[in-house]
């Protein structure tokens, strides 16, 4: 009876077992393959954003540029000779502009003609050229796109047109006016994008998708590009091309799916929707482009998209019954071995053991010695993880070589184990590569193929990696998709960074190197992402803002390193309260404190980006150096005011396209005189042969820069200026009174 009883009970829980090892799996099944497919959509979502961001970033540059040269025309609409030359400017600073015109009301010079435009162009050599059209140029004010931007108030894209006249391909124009002094429109000054690179793009991204993906498939995926009223801009069929629109397209199929997103994709939407084009089932992901007014489209076959979910759920299926089949052969033998808990359990403790031993490993990776350097009093670094599990992804290291300082801090995509091998592969390559090369360019396109070569899971790192040179205060770094350091000297300012891509993404990526020259007791404080998206339980995050206002308090305490990054690193922790860590926080805090150089030469650097909102650093700067030197309050506020008006110029003249790079003041003293040396790479312009201002006129009479130019010479004893290596060097000294 006994037995009978246990035979019984053993098949009800082998059937229990199978009822629920069949859900268990199913459910197994249908997370992961949704989660599969989820991945492979969001691979072509993303190809589709990015040329989504570039032809925003391609139409942006030449608006700027069109913009920023409009005052530059109209001061020389009384010289029509100049003209000419700001046309061929325009096109040679701008790789995209493949051509720009200026086309004047009828008669505007009537000496020209009764017909007047001018025309500059880059050949297919890249050599600029130009001409003046007059009256045997094609009749661009009888087009409708024309007439329509004269009548508009403000400048506006032309719809993609075939330039016949010109490029012989496909091409948009942003037209602006040009008002003389009265104000009234006089000309249209129309700015030239060829659209052949976005047509060569999108086919070699097509080419790399199917490469890459879609080998073996019957039907690959494909992109186009609409204008505003739905017709096709770029299209693998170019019989498409300007000739029909996606409506028309969508009117010759039986359903009424595709209709519907043209009606969506018409009111500027953004989606995605599940189609049959060609009798091939396909998704369809479509972005609207703000800036253009265009939608990007990709069409995706659904056998591509569900690919890796099939596969991997008829594994699952295989598993499942192949679990079943041993749970039905083992269920009575594993009734009898009760004990089978005790060893899950033991495992699970075996488990949570190996994880206290590789977190324990982990961090012995990482630089805990503080000093680092005890025998070197001109550098103080310290650098804190904080880990949301056992083990995470977040990195920190530094080495010292040559009186040279490599560091660098990182982030790896995701969580747990995987996330930690390669934050321990990534470390040793920064070891090995910091060991043989001194650019930090070098090391991390070095860093970048290896972990490319080794990335079957396609993790990627952000990273930033500088090389501090202890002697000069000379900061050489580059930055792959990390967030940007901040410079806390008088104040915190955020440092301008490069938009590498992450390592491990792209083998063929070329890095590119920066600089920036850090003064004495100055502070570089490096952070992950985990520090500025901490969040609150109400998902509040902490924020970049937080993090400079912090740190513009904590700029006059004098605090060492860790001090430092302590204080950062409670903050947060007051902010999120009791919420869980939701990712790793890492911070890093280096302090530059070089020794004197001689008993009678006082030296000084400071580091400021292309904005006038910095000019604020630049006046607190000028005055500690005054203070240092006990120079007088008058003596104190020319001096400030001289070197402010020097620096103003090179941000408002000397980068016409608003180019970020950093702007270098560096100062000397000795018991005599003051030494101001102003370093930029921007346009060549020699502000010791400008012409003297009379001081008298009315301010709008006066040329750009003059007064500023008189303040510099007034108020300075003696300025200079030399171009080299394309930098232009402005000396200005003044006599130390005593």
């Amino acid at each position: 009876m006994k037995k009978a009883s246990a035979y019984k009970l053993s098949l009800i829980i082998m059937a229990v077992l199978l009822v629920m090892w069949a859900i268990i799996m199913s459910f197994v099944f249908v997370i992961t393959r949704n989660s599969t497919t989820r991945e492979v959509e969001s691979r072509y979502e993303g190809i589709m954003l990015h040329a989504n961001e570039k032809i925003r970033g391609v139409l942006s540059d030449v608006y700027v540029a069109a913009i920023n040269n409009i005052s530059v025309i109209e001061n020389d609409l009384d010289n029509p000779d100049k003209l000419q030359a700001h046309l061929e400017q325009m096109v040679k600073l701008n790789n995209y502009m493949s051509s720009c015109r200026l086309i004047f009301e009828p008669d505007y010079y009537p000496q020209r003609g009764h017909y007047y435009e001018i025309y500059a162009w880059r050949d297919t050599d890249g050599v600029i050229k130009s001409k003046q059209m007059n009256e045997d140029h094609p009749d661009y004010q009888t087009h409708p796109w024309y007439q329509a931007a004269i009548k508009r108030d403000e400048g506006d894209w032309t719809p993609p047109y075939f330039d016949q006249a010109a490029s012989q391909q496909l091409t948009t124009t942003y037209f602006t006016h040009v008002r003389n002094k009265n104000g009234n429109k006089v000309a249209m000054l129309g700015a030239d994008v060829s659209l052949e690179w976005l047509r060569l793009r999108h086919k070699r991204i097509d080419a790399q998708n199917h490469e890459r993906f879609e080998k073996g498939f019957k039907e690959q995926s494909y992109s186009f590009i609409l204008d505003d009223d739905g017709t096709y801009l770029i299209h693998p069929n170019e019989n498409l091309v300007l000739k029909t629109t996606f409506q028309e397209e969508a009117a010759k199929t039986p359903g009424d799916t595709d209709d519907e997103v043209a009606k969506r994709m018409r009111n500027h939407e953004s989606g995605s929707c599940k189609l049959k084009t060609d009798g091939v089932n396909s998704v369809l992901f479509y972005s609207f482009v703000k800036y253009a007014e265009w939608t990007v489209v990709i069409v995706v076959p659904e056998a591509i998209i569900n690919h890796q979910g099939n596969v991997l759920g008829a594994i699952i299926i295989a598993v499942m019954f192949f679990g079943l089949i041993v749970i039905f052969l083992l269920s009575r033998a594993l009734i009898r071995k009760i004990d089978q808990l005790r060893k899950t359990t033991a495992q699970k403790a075996g488990i949570e053991q190996e994880l206290k031993i590789a977190s324990h490993i982990q961090q012995s990776m990482l630089p805990k010695k503080y000093p680092p350097y005890p025998e070197r009093p001109d550098i103080d670094i310290y650098g804190e993880i904080v880990t949301a599990k056992e083990v995470g992804g977040d990195l920190f290291d530094y080495l010292m070589r040559d009186d040279k300082l490599f560091f660098c801090i990182g982030d790896v995509s995701g969580k747990g184990v995987p996330a930690a091998l390669m934050m321990a592969q990534t470390i040793s390559l920064f070891r090995c590569e910091a060991m043989l090369n001194t650019d930090p360019s070098i090391i991390v396109s070095r860093m970048n193929k290896s972990l490319y070569d080794t990335n079957d899971s396609y993790m990627f790192v952000t990273l930033f990696l500088g090389v501090l040179d202890l002697k000069t205060g000379h900061l050489n770094y580059t930055n792959a998709g990390h967030e940007p350091p901040m410079l806390v000297g008088t104040l915190a300012r955020i440092i301008y960074v490069d938009n590498n891509i992450p390592l491990g993404l792209r083998t063929d990526w070329d890095y590119t190197d920066q600089e920036i020259i850090m003064d004495r007791n100055e502070i570089l404080f490096l952070y992950t992402d985990g520090y500025t998206e901490a969040e609150t339980a109400s998902h509040e995050q902490f924020g970049r803002d937080r993090i400079i206002n912090r740190a513009n308090r904590l700029a006059d305490l004098h605090l060492d390193a860790r001090q430092y990054a302590h204080q950062h690193l409670e903050t947060a922790q007051s902010f999120v309260g009791n919420t869980p860590q939701a990712d790793d926080i890492s911070l890093m805090a280096i302090r530059y404190l070089p020794q004197s150089v001689t008993n009678s030469v006082y030296s000084r650097n400071l580091t400021l980006g292309n904005d006038v909102e910095e000019v604020i650093e630049l006046t607190a700067f000028v005055n500690s150096i005054c203070e240092d030197l006990h120079m007088d309050e008058t003596t104190t506020t020319y001096t400030t005011l001289a070197v402010e008006e020097a620096v103003v110029n090179v941000m408002k003249y000397a980068y016409p396209d608003r180019d970020p790079s950093h702007i270098l003041l560096q100062v000397e003293a000795n018991d005599t005189m003051l030494t101001f040396t102003l370093r930029d790479k921007g346009m060549p312009f020699d502000a010791t042969k400008a012409a003297e201002v009379d001081v008298e006129q009315q301010a709008e009479q006066r040329i750009e820069g003059g007064l500023g130019i008189h303040l510099m010479r007034h108020y300075m004893d003696y300025i200079s200026y030399e171009r080299k290596d394309d930098e232009n060097i402005l000396t200005m000294q003044k006599i130390i009174m005593k």
